[in-house]
């Protein structure tokens, strides 16, 4: 067996990812910012509803505040470098969206801008504000879903060039390879 050694506590989330690399757009008014998130969570399927941790000092975190709305943009490995840069650079000082060549376009039932190029959106209506630590996390309750034909059917299309980003530390990404089927050991298995 590998050698394991105890961690700082803050090495949690790092243990937990990689995890789906959103981008989050929000607005306020006629003022729309997108920023990169990870820290993203499925929280219920009925209401359906999702949780994403940001950091009080972003100026997206003051956007959702405000506005009560947010969507989930899912991008692609073609748009990494748009990735890393709304990730990196602030709102406040510089159009994302120009900066990053992100396209902006209508959602179906928010208005706050999805992201044209990427692969999924989910708009979501403020349910609540949690301060957990340094992040805060907000949870919406899902009022749209939209998604790539090709991509994701009634899960995501994984193969060996899957274009999902997932993010592991810093600047560093990963795409998934080669999906994987358990077998189950009995038939009618439940679910956790």
């Amino acid at each position: 067996m590998p050698s394991k050694s105890p961690r700082d506590s803050r090495q949690a989330a790092r243990l937990l990812e990689p995890g789906p690399v959103v981008l989050v757009t929000a607005q306020f008014r006629s003022q729309p910012n997108v920023m990169t998130a990870a820290w993203v969570i499925p929280l219920s399927l009925d209401p359906p509803r999702v949780g994403v941790a940001i950091h009080p000092s972003r100026f997206t975190h003051e956007l959702v505040t405000r506005g009560e709305l947010f969507v989930l943009n899912v991008p692609t490995l073609e748009l990494i470098d748009a990735v890393h840069r709304c990730g990196i650079v602030s709102g406040r000082e510089v159009d994302k969206f120009l900066q990053a060549g992100l396209h902006p376009v209508d959602a179906l039932a928010v208005d706050v801008p999805v992201i044209e190029q990427c692969a999924a959106h989910i708009e979501c209506g403020l349910v609540e504000r949690l301060t957990l630590g340094d992040h805060d996390l907000f949870v919406g309750e899902v009022l749209a879903v939209s998604a790539d034909d090709e991509l994701f059917t009634d899960r995501w299309q994984i193969s060996d060039d899957s274009p999902l980003i997932h993010h592991v530390a810093l600047d560093r990404y990963a795409g998934l390879s080669r999906p994987y089927t358990a077998r189950p050991e009995r038939e009618g298995g439940e679910e956790d």
